[in-house]
């Protein structure tokens, strides 16, 4: 998946066999240059690699994002609160009928 204005970078991690431990063998730019550094690498059966795309972020960025969250869960909360206020309401008129 693609961000917008966000460069990507790829990691390369070996997988241990016997208990599943991760080691991050290298970050590079592209997948041009993950392929070369498997092609460099000495692997055996058996071996197991992850690659994993990253994106890199600046605190501009993560900043906007989280005021933009916090924005939306206080907005979140006031409906949420008026639609427990006339549920409530609602309740308490139905068992008033009964």
């Amino acid at each position: 998946m693609t961000h917008p204005n966000q460069p990507e970078y790829f990691t390369i991690s070996s997988v241990c066999p016997h208990d599943g431990a991760t080691t991050v063998i290298g970050i590079f730019e592209d997948m041009n240059a993950v392929t070369y550094r498997l092609k460099r690498m000495y692997t055996c059966c058996g071996d197991e690699y992850k690659v994993e795309c990253h994106h890199l972020s600046t605190a501009e960025d993560e900043a906007l994002a989280y005021n933009e969250q916090q924005t939306n869960r206080v907005k979140y909360q006031k409906e949420n609160k008026v639609k427990e206020e006339l549920y409530a309401k609602y309740t308490k008129e139905k068992e008033e009928k009964e």
